[in-house]
């Protein structure tokens, strides 16, 4: 989670609501749940007296009411951060348990009536978690109902760390470590036998010096470079997916998604090719290389880079005024995770695209434009740094509460292109 955040836009009496969402690793790298933070809004940043923790319980539950749990999880687990003061006020019990993970804030005592609040949810089904935990006596009562104890490894030493998880493993629960940002920190900590990982390693990889791209990631980064090129043999591209079964039926099943809300079914590549347009076949083949490209790779990438590719054209066709760029935008947020998918750092992977500059500067952040500081905003709203966010949307002149029905959609966009 996707690396992936969402934002929605409420009726306008009330602020809007910013839910980023962090994903959540199981030991082979697959998704297990997201964690989801919000905040009411990004224009009063910096007030810290803007919600009591009422009204903001309040504002997250009205998140949901709009934007709906399970388009946000895409049916997976959400953690969900509370408070002491919206544990004993029973805000927890306003989520599916179904879906609903009920985080406790490292903030929270263990008082009797915190361990009451959370019998109460552990006896109706909900699955406990401890956030940021570091073991003391005390939290006895709460590591005797928690499912998860989370562990942020930057607030100890590995001895340290080694020693609090033997202590509380000797309980029914999972260890999850969160702030995993290098392969080197996921291997030491899979070694202590954690469970789960919260962090950005999957899309900061490993460098191999020395290694080459496999031949046939070579060919897909060729049909990359061709579809890249505004003057691209339109024809030849439609005969190229006629050619892959898997292609030529992925492009069946999305030109006919309810996406598109045909009414007449379309039976054929010609057919298919002919509706999507050359502009659309191009970002879908675009995609479906990137699927390639990573198919050693944790599934949550290609989404990130769908889910970025879209927001960033959103953002340049409706917000920027640069519809005839848009194509750009898209390619510039797909692209920005090759280094991830390739093992290889951008520098090196750009000379094999011949990109058009803007798109090569934008990738490297060599100049700031339009192109490089959208890519930089969508970036750090993934990853929930709303200060961030509100200082690159006053840069490029956007306006942010047009940004959450944008999220969304791009959300939206992206589950439909990867529906197998």
């Amino acid at each position: 989670m996707v690396c992936e955040k969402i934002i929605t836009a409420m009726d306008t009496s009330e602020p809007n609501i910013f839910v980023a969402r962090q994903p959540i690793f199981k030991r082979n790298k697959e998704v297990f749940a997201y964690e989801l933070l919000f905040r009411s809004g990004l224009t009063n940043y910096f007030d810290p007296l803007q919600d009591g923790e009422e009204a903001t319980s309040k504002v997250i539950t009205n998140s949901f009411l709009l934007i709906g749990i399970a388009t946000i999880t895409e049916g997976k687990k959400a953690f969900i951060n509370f408070s002491e003061e919206m544990l004993l006020q029973g805000y927890p019990s306003l989520f599916p348990k179904e879906i609903a993970v009920v985080e406790v804030l490292e903030t929270v005592g263990a008082t009797p009536e915190v361990v009451d609040a959370c019998e109460k949810l552990v006896g109706a089904g909900y699955v406990l978690a401890l956030d940021d935990f570091l073991y003391e006596d005390r939290f006895l009562p709460l590591i005797k109902l928690a499912k998860i104890i989370k562990f942020d490894i930057r607030q100890m030493s590995l001895p340290e760390l080694e020693r609090q998880a033997k202590i509380v493993s000797r309980h029914n629960v999972k260890l999850l470590a969160e702030k995993i940002e290098t392969f080197e920190e996921f291997e030491a900590t899979k070694k202590l036998g954690f469970d789960l990982f919260q962090g950005y390693f999957f899309s900061r990889p490993q460098i191999m010096e020395g290694r080459d791209i496999p031949g046939s990631k070579l060919h897909y980064l060729q049909v990359l470079k061709v579809i890249q090129d505004e003057d691209y043999d339109f024809a030849e591209l439609a005969k190229f997916v006629s050619r892959d079964v898997s292609l030529a039926y992925k492009l069946l099943k999305y030109a006919n998604s309810a996406y598109f809300a045909r009414r007449q079914k379309l039976d054929s590549i010609e057919m298919a090719v002919a509706m999507l347009g050359q502009l659309t076949l191009r970002k879908w083949l675009s995609l479906m290389m990137l699927s390639y490209l990573a198919d050693d790779k944790p599934s949550e990438l290609l989404n990130l880079a769908a889910f970025r590719g879209s927001f960033c054209e959103l953002i340049a066709d409706q917000l920027l005024g640069r519809r005839k760029e848009a194509g750009m935008f898209h390619t510039v947020g797909m692209f920005s995770l090759l280094p991830a998918m390739l093992d290889k750092a951008m520098a090196d992977i750009l000379p094999e695209l011949a990109l058009p500059e803007a798109i090569q500067e934008a990738l490297l952040s060599e100049v700031a434009t339009p192109l490089s500081r959208t890519l930089r905003l969508v970036m750090a709203y993934e990853r929930g740094d709303w200060e961030k966010t509100a200082v690159l949307a006053k840069k490029i002149k956007i306006n942010l509460d047009s940004l959450p029905l944008l999220y969304e959609q791009a959300i939206e966009i992206a589950q439909v292109q990867l529906t197998d």
